[in-house]
């Protein structure tokens, strides 16, 4: 018994022995086989996803859900992996190309969007980094993004000058006014698609949206996207690209600031925004006041004619006489609201609405609206009939050259748009279904001269002068036509020394674009794919008229879009993806045309008026795009797409009566005496867009990004504006001498337009430290097909052309633009940050090329309060004119040849005077 003990006791210390020496050796052997893959997934918001599915594929595949707190682990063999997360309500995630080492663990964070149709990010399954300084674009296009900081930080009122920074954005001054729209990529103002929060905005009668009017601060970042790899539910709408401007958004803490501040020409600006959720609530509201007096408040301008109706702007020996003498603020007023709310049933479901609202206006119009006509000698009277003369209450200025400009005085233009939106997301296991209606309202600059425009002086006139048996009025000019009158807005007359005041004409425009529309999307992912089937219906009813509600430029006119669309993300095998857009859509148009008789004569009434009959016309057109991505390595993504779209007509277009325009010295010559008439045509067909794309982005070692894009498209049936003009007194083609000179526009199916863009990026932002970045675009854009000695534009050359016609016409593309900022970041929010832009060849302030400087800075002077410095044309550079436009002065037109555009001369834009912005930043 004591031998069997011994051995027992012996056997037990060995076994006992060989676990623990074994089990460190089995223990490493398995740590050398396995790697265990831990992490969370949170929501963009930060919210921990609970019930999200995690796969891991490799030398072995696994799936795992996330637990409560979004928290989950994979153990599996080391090798290349891929991590796939899904989860119904929101875009899948990937992380590919994931190297997973023996013996080491691996956490990870994934971030999931949820799923909504506010975003370009988050329509369908778009990848980009560009909303992070050190990540990559994966996706199909080539995208840009701009932080809501990039507007708050400049502190400028409109939106205008932060867009320029991005590389395929060129803000385009249409005329010599303060009118101004978004182009992307070389394009046309009309082939661009606008959208506010994902919602299409109104072309209405001039297929474009004014961008003057945004206030800054209701903007929480702008996206853009451009070429065939745009492969959004609506992206074949979008011949140029897409922009969309994103109102603040949600967020998971309570936030809440107030802004206010001043600027160097006594503008006062405030606004108020705040954010978080209260279980499951959430909230967003915002609301805001601010403005630009700019260079002329409050101080007083000359309002002359020239003689020779302008001819002779800005040439030595010029003369003119005095209208009046006038308060030349032309001050920007504009104010904004944006209130979200959004509650989630469940993680399953959700309900969102939503609204923003903007106005603007200049009230008085004033200088805003003006012309500098350079040095001019003031004369008693300029010789004619009837015979104009200065204002004799500034008869002392007779004989002395002084700086003349030009503008309409007592009118005031506003502008105001409402939008009202909802959303519904539904989760269907992994599948998500989104539905989202929305209606707007938009009055774009409307002009409000109607009476009060006709109580300021345009001349004076001797008694009597220039009175006929026909022609009894002293301020009627018999060639040119009703020039003023002798009474103002309330029937009374002024006579003075001997001459009697003739006032100017009264005018006005109003319009309204009445907007309604409805998304369907149905998202499903399969495996690592996910398709995407959406019903798009969206439309607007457009009416306007100019000067009265009788003269009526567009009938009460409907244009709907309806749209059926298959769009995936399809892995064809690792890091290798097919991005697909399949789009058929329907377009109707419900208007009205002048009715013809048997003969095609128009059929007028009793009273000598034409006729106009209804008009229906659809389209149908079905538009693919196809796009491959490849990922080889984490720090590397390369595109490649194909693809076509298309831009319809627009209600101004092809509804109505033709439209006239009153003779105004702001034409420029050779129409500043007859005006001109912009025809209808109601048989044009919608222009058509094949569009190629080739990109890459490259993460550097150092975590910068390096972005490129080539791209090149040809637009087929371009609506191009055909210029012919009348003689009004012969009724000939060609205008004889002094004889009032009409133009005539039509719409045209004529042309062909090629165009090819080049953008790089290349971004440096560490969180800490000093960062950098420079974009640069190169466009090129060229017209062809365009009959005969047009006008505007010119065959075979740089797109450049006078948009003072209508806002449609395309002005400028440039051949290069840049933008570069350089900066620095301290612990503790403060910051420092130099921007330069540089505007090339062509640019749309018809200038020389140039360059601007930007200076921003913030002062965090406390954990809750900001001092804030904004300063824009740091070295005050081409404020030539105080801000107003020059005629005859701009850089001549790369696109004026002989038989082209040699009579149109671009009304030259000064760079906007320096404005230093000083506000202050309270966090509650």
């Amino acid at each position: 018994m004591s031998f069997l003990k011994r051995w027992v006791s012996a056997f037990g210390a060995a076994l006992l022995g060989m676990i623990f020496v074994v089990a460190p050796v089995a223990a490493q052997t398995a740590s050398t086989t396995t790697v265990v893959l831990s992490g969370t997934v949170r929501s963009g918001l930060g919210v921990p996803v609970s019930g999200a599915t995690v796969t891991a594929t490799g030398p072995v595949t696994k799936t795992v859900s996330t637990d409560g707190t979004g928290g989950f682990s994979i153990t599996v063999p080391p090798g290349l992996y891929s991590l796939d997360v899904r989860k119904g309500g929101y875009n899948p995630a990937s992380l590919s190309s994931l190297s997973l080492v023996a013996g080491q663990s691996a956490p990870v964070s994934i971030t999931l969007n949820a799923a909504d149709l506010n975003s370009l990010q988050t329509i369908g399954h778009v990848s980009s980094g560009a909303r992070n300084g050190s990540s990559i674009n994966t996706g199909s296009s080539a995208q840009s993004y701009l932080p809501g900081s990039a507007f708050s930080d400049l502190g400028n009122a409109q939106i205008n000058n932060v867009l320029q920074e991005l590389p395929d954005v060129t803000i385009q001054h249409m005329s010599s006014q303060q009118d101004t729209t978004i182009v992307l990529n070389g394009s046309q103002p009309y082939e661009t698609q606008v959208l506010i929060d994902g919602h299409p905005l109104a072309l209405g009668q001039f297929g474009v949206w004014a961008t003057q009017y945004f206030p800054s601060f209701l903007i929480g970042g702008a996206e853009t996207q451009t070429g065939p790899g745009n492969t959004t539910p609506f992206a074949n709408l979008a011949v140029g690209g897409t922009i969309n401007l994103l109102s603040p958004g949600f967020t998971k803490d309570p936030h809440a600031q107030v802004d206010v501040g001043i600027d160097s020409y006594q503008t006062q600006f405030s606004d108020f925004k705040a954010s978080g959720s209260a279980g499951r609530l959430s909230y967003v509201a915002v609301a805001g006041t601010s403005g630009y007096n700019g260079p002329f408040y409050q101080t007083n301008r000359c309002l002359v004619v020239p003689d020779n109706g302008g001819a002779n702007d800005n040439k030595a020996g010029n003369t003119g006489i005095i209208e009046n003498c006038v308060d030349g603020s032309g001050s920007l007023i504009t104010k904004g609201e944006v209130l979200k709310l959004k509650y989630d049933f469940s993680q399953s479901t959700s309900l969102e609405l939503g609204f923003v609202g903007a106005w603007g206006g200049y009230d008085p119009q004033g200088s805003a609206w003006g012309q500098s006509v350079g040095e001019i000698k003031i004369e008693p009277c300029l010789q004619g009939n009837p015979e104009e003369c200065t204002n004799p209450h500034f008869a002392g200025l007779t004989g002395q050259t002084i700086s003349g400009y030009t503008w309409y005085t007592g009118s005031s233009i506003y502008n105001n748009q409402d939008i009202f939106d909802a959303q519904f997301k539904q989760a269907i296991g992994n599948d998500t279904l989104l539905i989202r209606p929305y209606v707007a309202n938009i009055q774009p600059e409307e002009i409000n001269g109607g009476a009060t425009q006709q109580d300021y002086t345009s001349f004076y006139s001797p008694v009597g002068a220039g009175a006929t048996a026909a022609f009894a009025d002293a301020c009627f000019d018999p060639a040119a036509g009703a020039f003023g009158s002798p009474s103002n807005s309330k029937g009374n007359t002024e006579t003075y020394n001997g001459q009697t005041a003739c006032y100017g004409s009264p005018y006005a425009t109003y319009e309204i674009d009445k907007l309604y529309g409805s998304t369907f999307s149905y998202l499903h992912p399969m495996g690592n794919s996910l398709l995407n089937l959406t019903y798009d219906f969206h439309g607007q009813s457009t009416f306007a008229y100019i000067n009265a509600p009788a003269d009526v430029s567009v009938p009460d006119t409907t244009v709907r879009y309806s749209t059926v669309s298959l769009t995936g993300d399809i892995e064809v095998i690792r890091n290798l993806g097919f991005n697909i857009g399949l789009y058929d859509t329907l377009w109707k148009v419900i208007g009205q045309q002048p009715e013809l008789n048997a003969q095609g004569a128009p059929v007028t009434d009793a009273n000598g008026n034409q006729v106009l009959a209804g008009y229906v016309r659809t389209i149908s057109r079905f538009d693919p795009h196809f796009a491959l991505t490849f990922h080889p390595t984490s720090n590397l993504s390369y595109r490649a797409a194909v693809g076509s779209s298309a831009t319809f007509p627009y209600a101004g277009q092809v509804s109505g009566f033709a439209t006239y325009q009153q003779p105004a010295i702001s034409l420029g010559p050779p129409f500043e005496t007859g005006g001109t008439l912009t025809e209808k045509n109601p048989s044009l067909d919608p222009e058509v867009n094949i569009a190629y794309d080739l990109g890459a982005d490259y993460r550097l070692p150092n975590r910068a990004v390096l972005s490129a894009d080539l791209q090149a498209s040809v637009i087929h049936n371009v609506f191009t504006t055909l210029t012919t003009e009348e003689d009004i007194t012969t009724k000939g083609p060609v205008c004889q001498g002094n004889d009032p000179c009409e133009g005539i526009f039509l719409p045209s199916n004529v042309a062909q337009l090629k165009t090819e863009s080049a953008t790089v990026k290349y971004t440096y932002s560490p969180i800490v430290g000093l960062g950098y970045s420079l974009s640069g675009a190169l466009d090129r854009s060229i017209l062809n097909g365009i009959p005969g000695a047009s006008g505007v534009p010119a065959n075979g050359v740089q797109i450049c052309g006078n948009g003072f016609a209508a806002p449609g016409i395309a002005t400028c593309v440039p051949y290069l633009k840049a933008y570069g900022t350089l900066g620095y970041r301290w612990k503790g929010g403060s910051k420092l940050a130099l921007g330069v832009d540089y505007e090339g060849k062509n640019n749309s302030f018809f200038q020389p090329p140039m360059a601007l400087l930007n200076l921003t800075g913030t002062r965090q002077v406390t954990h809750s309060f900001a001092l804030n410095l904004g300063v824009e044309n740091l070295l005050n550079t081409n404020t030539d004119g105080a801000y107003l436009a020059e005629p005859n002065l701009g850089a001549p037109l790369v696109s004026e040849t002989a038989t082209g555009q040699g009579t149109f001369i671009p009304a030259r834009i000064s760079a906007p005077a320096r404005q230093v912005r000083l506000s202050g930043t309270l966090k509650i």
